[in-house]
């Protein structure tokens, strides 16, 4: 069977508000091959962006579609929806914490649903991406007792725990060290020479100049996606 050449791709999608949180898209056309990247700048003070829920087919669009490895989200069953979800991570904007698991459950959570991984294998890599992240050890505690900056550190851990075809980003920045910054953009360019898509929802329009031709880069401009190459933008 052919392989359909994008891991993620939004054909003219429409979506109304829902809330007055959430803003609305007009016509959003973008498309992630296997190793690439696309970042969104966000503007600044707009509200959050459906963006990562409408790639994880949590969000459906009042029209056009969201495909992910060729199949649109709308049309599927919920046992295929499980299984596909299983091949995508997310480091969510705010909260994204199950409060009655402890950190080690969140984190082995998505590894332990979708795959026959053993439980010391999981945990083994979590604890090596931790430390390449600077945490050691990994909290034992419930979410709601770890400090917020370690815990966006920690999502970023979750984000590559495994063998992900996409990962989200939403502001992955937001309540951690600058400092660290460089840790989390030397992963993402690993993973995307390892064939992982990434979408990063970014406030920097700069964010991952090294990772150089595999980025393309994208600006909101109210409910408008523009591209940008060269300094020009042109609607996508």
């Amino acid at each position: 069977m052919k392989e359909d050449p994008f891991i993620l791709e939004f054909a003219g999608v429409s979506l109304s508000p829902a809330t007055p949180h959430i803003s609305g898209l007009t016509g959003v056309s973008l498309s992630l091959g296997r190793g690439e990247i696309a970042i969104v700048e966000l503007e600044e003070g707009r509200e959050h962006s459906p963006l990562a829920s409408l790639a994880q087919g949590l969000m459906s669009p009042d029209s056009g579609c969201v495909r992910f490895k060729g199949a649109n989200w709308t049309e599927l069953a919920a046992a295929r929806i499980s299984t596909q979800r299983g091949l995508i991570r997310r480091v969510y904007e705010h909260y994204g914490w199950i409060t009655n698991l402890d950190v080690m459950e969140n984190l082995c959570l998505a590894e332990c649903y979708h795959t026959r991984r053993s439980m010391e294998e999981i945990v083994r890599e979590i604890r090596d991406l931790a430390r390449r992240f600077g945490i050691d050890p990994v909290p034992e505690a419930r979410p709601t007792r770890v400090h917020s900056m370690v815990l966006r550190k920690l999502e970023w851990v979750r984000a590559f725990v495994g063998t992900p075809e996409l990962i989200l980003l939403e502001r992955p920045f937001f309540g951690a060290p600058r400092a660290d910054a460089a840790k989390l953009t030397q992963a993402v360019c690993e993973a995307a020479h390892r064939g992982v898509a990434v979408l990063w929802l970014a406030d920097d329009p700069h964010v991952l100049e090294e990772c150089g031709e595999r980025v393309s880069r994208y600006r909101m401009n109210g409910e408008t996606l523009l591209a940008v190459k060269n300094g020009r933008e042109n609607k996508a």
